[in-house]
């Protein structure tokens, strides 16, 4: 017997058993888990980041979502409560200065706000701003759109082609 077919074989009979009826289907309306108390305010800072133009800004990416994920799987306790921290204190910001939650705000002043937590003299804020703005353009710069629509990226396995001119 063939070796190869043999594993091809038990491999997609394991992969399909022990995949969970769950795992069908997956959206953003069929996982609400993956959106966390904070995501509205997510949402809105990095569609300040980086807002839609002609091409789609980083909120209907999803952008907000990759950062609560990165955030949640990818740090330490103390860097998410730091991260948290950091996002209380932009929405309690927004209430003292407008009186209004940082969605609701137009784009300039979201966009003071942010301004004035990267020119903060505290550590903590500048840092906040730092990496909030390094996982947007993280984000963005990974979505399926960016990379479709932006680079010539192909899905792997793409081929091979050895002598040809680069683009």
């Amino acid at each position: 017997m063939n070796r190869r077919s043999a594993l091809k074989n038990l491999s997609l009979v394991l992969g399909t058993t022990a995949l969970p009826n769950w795992a069908y289907q997956w959206n953003k309306q069929s996982l609400p888990a993956f959106q966390g108390p904070n995501s509205e305010l997510l949402g809105a800072i990095v569609n300040a980041i980086i807002p839609e133009t002609d091409s789609p800004g980083a909120k209907t990416i999803g952008a907000h979502l990759y950062i609560e994920r990165m955030v949640k799987d990818c740090m330490s306790q103390e860097d998410q409560q730091a991260f948290q921290n950091g996002l209380q204190k932009l929405a309690s910001w927004a209430n003292k200065n407008y009186q209004k939650a940082f969605p609701l705000l137009s784009s300039q002043e979201q966009i003071s706000l942010l301004t004035s937590l990267q020119n903060s003299t505290q550590p903590e804020e500048n840092q906040f701003f730092k990496r909030l703005k390094g996982l947007t353009i993280a984000s963005y710069l990974s979505s399926e759109y960016f990379l479709t629509q932006h680079r010539n990226y192909t899905m792997a396995p793409g081929f091979y082609h050895g002598c040809v001119p680069v683009q």
